[in-house]
């Protein structure tokens, strides 16, 4: 990126883009949780995201609880519209095929008119049920009626236009492929942000779910870029030692269908609010590893002291580095109330008080 992206100003900013497509392979999967101290990776907002899009979910009040900056990206500080969660999991339309005739039709004046939702993760499961080599099994998150036109038919404007436009599984020998092609990707905040983690987490849970192993994952993007505020910490990244990488493989899954994953998903998704709404203080036990370092991270959120013993190792590393994190900013705090501004070499007292 630093190499190869040309300038350019999109939207009052300076930005730089590969100029062509880009294809990266992942043949592991699950090391999806970035390690590098430089990335300065923030581990709890994946995890929340992951369990808001697999709830079929797009509301501020659980993201924007754990991060605030998401708000900027919502139109009514409601919804973010473009979030992927319905569209995954509530994806509606015209339940009629085609077959209409030519020309354009009003969908409020047609006879007969069947609208209907469509949960995604259902028809992928069961499109492997009754093919396991279907090359069938694609999720679209693109929806030109809510997207393109608003009600005057003039492009509509909003903070949030999806990046991701299909997510494809297809099955290689005994393995489960994840294809995602994205129109646009941000680097920093997207793709090693949020997106790689959250679609390759959902391969691991549908491999779960389909019985199979874990293959690899393609991220395919049409404009990769990052913005000029961010190259500092780019320059930091790509100068850094590359550390072990080997993802963790839970044993103990204990859902074998779309219906109990999401028994245990209504669960998690009820232990996050009672959280948020300090109605709880305890942590919750799914009797499952995958599930019960998903529930540990929310709870690390919300009682940022709190002991948590990890399954996946690369989680208790970057736990205890943010852990350190807010130990030094409690500490900051602290000393400011310690220590007047008459205090001769401040500097001097915090190293001493740390």
């Amino acid at each position: 990126m630093l190499a190869d992206a040309v300038p350019r100003r999109t939207r009052g900013f300076q930005c730089y883009e590969l100029p062509m497509p880009l294809a990266v392979k992942i043949t592991n999967p699950r090391a999806r949780i970035v390690t590098l101290a430089d990335r300065q990776w923030n581990h709890i907002l994946p995890y929340v995201e992951s369990l808001w899009l697999a709830k079929g979910r797009n509301d501020m009040s659980m993201v924007g609880h754990y991060v605030k900056k998401l708000y900027d990206f919502s139109d009514d500080n409601i919804s973010m519209r473009a979030g992927y969660g319905p569209r995954l999991r509530w994806f509606n339309g015209v339940s009629d095929d085609y077959n209409l005739g030519y020309g354009p039709h009003q969908v409020n004046e047609l006879d007969n008119k069947k609208l209907k939702e469509v949960d995604q993760f259902r028809f992928v499961e069961k499109s492997f049920r009754i093919d396991p080599f279907t090359r069938q099994a694609v999720i679209s998150l693109a929806d030109p009626a809510k997207d393109c036109f608003d009600f005057t038919d003039e492009i509509k404007g909003t903070k949030d236009f999806p990046c991701t436009r299909e997510i494809q599984f297809i099955r290689n020998d005994n393995k489960l492929d994840c294809i995602v092609h994205m129109r646009s990707n941000d680097l920093i905040w997207g793709a090693s942000g949020v997106n790689i983690f959250n679609f390759t987490f959902m391969q691991e849970y549908f491999a779960q779910i389909l019985g199979l192993e874990i293959g690899s994952y393609y991220h395919i993007v049409n404009n990769f870029h990052y913005y000029e505020n961010l190259r500092e910490k780019l320059e930091k990244i790509a100068s850094s030692d590359t550390p072990k990488d080997e993802g963790y493989d839970y044993q103990k899954k204990t859902f074998y269908n779309l219906d109990e994953f999401d028994e245990r998903l209504n669960a998690l998704e009820t232990f996050e609010q009672d959280l948020r709404e300090s109605k709880t203080d305890s942590l919750i036990d799914l009797n499952d590893d995958f599930f019960d370092d998903w529930a540990k991270v929310l709870f690390s959120f919300h009682f940022k002291n709190s002991k948590l013993k990890f399954a996946n190792p690369d989680l208790e590393l970057v736990s205890k580095r943010k852990l350190n994190t807010t130990t030094i900013k409690q500490n900051k705090a602290q000393y400011k109330k310690t220590f007047t501004n008459e205090d001769a070499r401040p500097g001097e007292q915090w190293k001493n008080f740390v």
